[in-house]
């Protein structure tokens, strides 16, 4: 990626400052910028980074670790998180070395829309007296 310099010297100060933002503060050792979540991660949905990071505070959830313990359903059934939140989510277990598709659990292809997915986990836990957490 383009050094800090590059970015100053042609684009400006300004957008090099909020490139090294910080957009993901989970804990002091969970944290991205936006040129980490690009150069680290692979993605650069500041969005969904920054709806994930509510979501994993209200869960209590500080380290990657802790996220690949959450099955994901747990994850998905949370308000805020879409699509875009579980795909930075998998690209922080991605980063971190863990096996996302073990995480997720499928055994073949996955034939469902995500809608159905996240629809069926949240039917699947109001069965169980679980409800969708806020």
């Amino acid at each position: 990626m383009l050094t800090r310099e590059t970015v100053e010297s042609t684009i400006g100060k300004g957008f090099a400052d909020k490139l090294d933002e910080v957009i993901i503060e989970i804990s002091e050792d969970f944290k991205f910028t936006r040129r980490e979540m690009v150069e680290e991660l692979g993605c650069a949905n500041f969005v969904a980074a920054y709806r994930l990071q509510r979501v994993l505070k209200r869960l209590k959830i500080t380290s990657p670790h802790e996220l690949y313990k959450l099955d994901p359903f747990s994850l998905v059934r949370s308000k805020g998180i879409g699509e875009a939140a579980m795909f930075v989510a998998m690209c922080i277990l991605d980063a971190g070395q863990y096996d996302v598709a073990k995480w997720w659990g499928w055994k073949n292809t996955n034939t469902l829309k995500f809608s159905s997915f996240k629809a069926k986990a949240v039917r699947r836990a109001s069965k169980r007296g679980k409800q969708e957490v806020a």
